[in-house]
């Protein structure tokens, strides 16, 4: 069984080698709300599925890294070190709280099984932060997948305006002064 779950993870990661880290960027990522009731098989097949992603996403900045060091661009190799060196943080901590996940599911903890699922999760959305910045590292500008949209709820306490209209004029009248000089 664990044979066959090792094939599972690793097979997609042998398919976004073979086929760049596009491939990896656009499959759907698993993620649970917090306070969903998730089955323990379903939360580490998704736990399995989010070390993959973080592992993609070391992949990816490695190859942006290795990429400047060949350009000898030091600006962008120190940043992408740093982006690397935070991932792998991040990677290796994701495997500690996946294997923690296991041991929690093989004790029926509930409880301590959904905090390990949770901390994996965060775990990847920061890699995919860090990810996102290794990006603007080499100058790429960052672009979030789906349609965007933006929505627009109008004040009815304001008056409409015509936007074609002149402005109003406003008038100030100020008396004269008495001839005297006081008032």
């Amino acid at each position: 069984m664990k044979l066959k779950r090792n094939w599972l993870v690793a097979l997609p990661l042998m398919v976004a080698g073979a086929f760049g880290t596009a491939a990896a960027q656009t499959t759907p990522t698993p993620e649970v709300k917090a306070g969903a009731k998730v089955a323990p098989n379903e939360q580490s097949a998704a736990a399995d599925a989010l070390v993959a992603r973080l592992q993609a996403s070391g992949g990816r900045v490695r190859h942006l890294l290795d990429e400047a060091r060949r350009q000898k661009d030091v600006v962008k190799t120190t940043c992408l070190s740093d982006k690397l060196s935070q991932i792998e943080v991040a990677m290796k901590s994701a495997k500690d709280r996946q294997s923690s996940l296991a041991a929690a599911i093989a004790r029926n903890d509930g409880e301590q099984r959904d905090h390990e699922f949770a901390v994996v999760n965060v775990l990847r959305q920061r890699a995919e932060q860090l990810d996102a910045e290794a990006s603007q590292c080499i100058g790429e500008e960052l672009g979030f997948p789906g349609e965007t949209t933006r929505q627009f709820t109008a004040n009815p306490n304001i008056a409409p305006v015509d936007p074609g209209a002149p402005p109003p004029i406003e008038i100030v009248v100020v008396p004269p002064l008495p001839a005297s000089g006081y008032l």
